[in-house]
Protein backbone atom coordinates (compact mmCIF):
# COMPACT_ATOMS: atom_id res chain seq x y z
CA UNK A 1 0.00 0.00 0.00
CA UNK A 2 1.25 3.61 -0.80
CA UNK A 3 0.70 6.24 2.20
CA UNK A 4 0.66 9.41 0.97
CA UNK A 5 0.43 13.07 2.59
CA UNK A 6 -1.80 15.70 0.78
CA UNK A 7 -2.95 19.05 1.61
CA UNK A 8 -6.21 20.38 0.14
CA UNK A 9 -5.58 21.92 -3.75
CA UNK A 10 -2.90 18.89 -4.25
CA UNK A 11 -3.67 15.76 -6.38
CA UNK A 12 -2.63 12.12 -6.94
CA UNK A 13 -2.28 10.99 -10.51
CA UNK A 14 -3.08 7.42 -11.24
CA UNK A 15 -2.73 7.22 -14.76
CA UNK A 16 -3.29 9.77 -17.56
CA UNK A 17 -7.10 9.37 -17.20
CA UNK A 18 -7.19 8.97 -13.38
CA UNK A 19 -7.14 11.82 -10.74
CA UNK A 20 -7.74 12.09 -7.21
CA UNK A 21 -7.50 15.61 -5.90
CA UNK A 22 -7.72 16.92 -2.37
CA UNK A 23 -10.33 19.74 -1.93
CA UNK A 24 -10.68 20.22 1.39
CA UNK A 25 -9.12 18.82 4.88
CA UNK A 26 -10.23 19.14 8.28
CA UNK A 27 -10.37 17.34 11.71
CA UNK A 28 -13.19 15.03 10.76
CA UNK A 29 -11.50 13.54 7.32
CA UNK A 30 -11.47 15.01 3.73
CA UNK A 31 -13.12 15.61 0.60
CA UNK A 32 -11.76 14.14 -2.44
CA UNK A 33 -12.93 14.70 -6.16
CA UNK A 34 -11.86 11.74 -8.42
CA UNK A 35 -11.41 12.80 -11.99
CA UNK A 36 -11.99 9.68 -14.26
CA UNK A 37 -13.55 8.42 -17.64
CA UNK A 38 -17.25 7.93 -17.50
CA UNK A 39 -16.42 4.18 -18.44
CA UNK A 40 -15.30 3.95 -14.59
CA UNK A 41 -16.98 2.14 -12.19
CA UNK A 42 -16.25 4.10 -8.75
CA UNK A 43 -17.53 2.85 -5.66
CA UNK A 44 -16.74 3.73 -1.70
CA UNK A 45 -14.67 0.77 -0.47
CA UNK A 46 -17.71 -0.23 2.50
CA UNK A 47 -20.25 -0.92 -0.39
CA UNK A 48 -18.32 -2.29 -3.19
CA UNK A 49 -19.01 -6.06 -2.07
CA UNK A 50 -22.72 -5.50 -1.81
CA UNK A 51 -22.90 -3.55 -5.08
CA UNK A 52 -20.89 -6.00 -7.38
CA UNK A 53 -23.66 -8.69 -5.77
CA UNK A 54 -26.10 -6.67 -6.96
CA UNK A 55 -24.28 -6.10 -10.73
CA UNK A 56 -24.14 -9.84 -10.80
CA UNK A 57 -27.59 -10.62 -9.86
CA UNK A 58 -28.50 -7.93 -12.34
CA UNK A 59 -26.48 -9.15 -14.96
CA UNK A 60 -27.83 -13.01 -14.54
CA UNK A 61 -31.58 -11.57 -14.50
CA UNK A 62 -31.64 -10.21 -17.67
CA UNK A 63 -29.29 -12.83 -19.69
CA UNK A 64 -26.25 -10.75 -20.30
CA UNK A 65 -23.75 -13.27 -18.05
Amino acid sequence: MLNLKRRAGECIVINEQTVIRILRTGPGGCQIGIEAPQSEHIRRGEIAPESEQIMRETAEAIGVV
